[in-house]
């Protein structure tokens, strides 16, 4: 028997709290940063583009190309008959050397230039980008609260059965800290003879802490038993 139950019921809580935490607040954060970048993009461009003036450029070379990057587009234009050479902030696909493009420069500084035409994609791209990561952290919290909802609703209501350790194994699909939690496999034998098989959603225990020779509590919707909770707390220790 586990030394400790109580110790490994709170360690196993605690580490369930922070991997919701982690999890969740990673893909939010990286979302609210690419939405946020997007946006700043979008305005800094806009910004860009009031207080500038269009001028046509040929790009001169796509300085650092290699068959796994663009480079980065080095043009040359004229303002009031002198010509400038600068590097671009951004690059496509469709420019090469001798391309030619339209560009912006502030009209109080023509060395100061930016190539626009493309931006739109990139405000899109981290936009959207932003809106599907905060949204999949927001999701799996979602289906958190809800799986926690079903358990306190089959806990109060449902029908208690004790069923027996079938298997004990790590769930791979989620991880922290190079550890998985564990699902917990089981089997009731109803008293008509029939057999009723269960398995458990994860749980941050070790495999060592549950106790195989134990029963399980299982609570089944009375009216649905494919409606149930695996209380893997009950088999600790």
């Amino acid at each position: 028997m586990y030394p400790d139950r109580e110790k490994a019921l709170a360690k196993g809580r605690r580490k369930d709290k922070t991997f919701i935490r982690v999890f969740c607040g990673i893909f939010i954060l990286l979302g609210i940063i690419l939405f946020t970048a997007g946006i700043a993009v979008g305005v800094s461009s806009h910004t860009f583009r009031q207080k500038a003036e269009p001028v046509n450029a040929v790009i001169l070379a796509m300085r650092g190309a290699t068959s796994e990057s663009l480079g980065t587009p080095v043009v040359e234009y004229a303002v009031d008959g002198k010509s400038y050479t600068a590097t671009l902030n951004m690059a496509s696909s469709s420019m090469h050397p001798g391309k030619r493009i339209t560009v912006y420069y502030q009209k109080n500084n023509p060395r100061e230039v930016r190539y626009l035409d493309d931006n739109g994609w990139l405000v899109a791209l981290f936009v959207f980008m932003g809106t599907v990561f905060a949204g999949m952290g927001a999701a799996f919290w979602l289906v958190k609260r809800s799986h926690e909802r079903k358990a306190r609703r089959l806990l109060a209501t449902g029908k208690v059965v004790e069923a027996e350790i079938t298997g004990i194994r790590e769930d791979t699909n989620n991880s922290m800290n190079g550890r998985h939690p564990i699902v917990v496999s089981c089997r009731y034998t109803a008293p008509d003879g029939r057999v009723y098989f269960f398995r458990s959603g994860s749980f941050w225990y070790e495999s060592y802490e549950i106790d195989p020779k134990k029963k399980v509590r299982v609570y089944v919707d009375r009216n649905n038993p494919a409606d149930y909770y695996v209380d893997v707390d009950s088999a600790i220790g």
